[in-house]
């Protein structure tokens, strides 16, 4: 069994991918449960090889945006669920009382990871 924190606010600082790491102005970091999105280490086999070939992050870097303008500078109710390398994977609701994981996926930044989001018990987005 995992030990894992009550939940808690994060008022969000910084954001990595569009699926977290969020970093919380208290120095902890949160993976957005139940979702994943493109991010910038996907892109790693493309730096293995030829001379004058660009890694293409567009589709990351409109993921990350998309959970900027969500989540940068606001304060968020997390629910932790499982960790995740040194994150806290949490379930966090926005101010305005929506799903973090349902507006990411609403905005098209992200796609459900069926097995964690049955794991996590997400429920369904409004």
């Amino acid at each position: 069994m995992i030990d894992l924190p009550p939940a808690f606010v994060c008022e969000v600082v910084k954001v990595h991918d569009g699926d977290g790491p969020l970093w919380c102005r208290n120095g902890v970091k949160v993976r957005v449960a139940g979702i994943q999105a493109p991010d910038y280490e996907s892109a790693q086999p493309c730096r293995i090889g030829r001379a004058n070939y660009v890694c293409d992050n567009r589709r990351a870097a409109a993921s990350q945006r998309v959970t900027q303008r969500l989540t940068l500078n606001k304060r968020l109710t997390c629910q932790p669920v499982d960790r995740s390398y040194r994150r806290i994977v949490a379930r966090c609701i926005l101010p305005d009382g929506r799903s973090l994981s349902c507006a990411i996926l609403a905005a098209g930044a992200a796609t459900r990871w069926d097995s964690y989001w049955r794991r996590y018990r997400m429920g369904e987005c409004r």
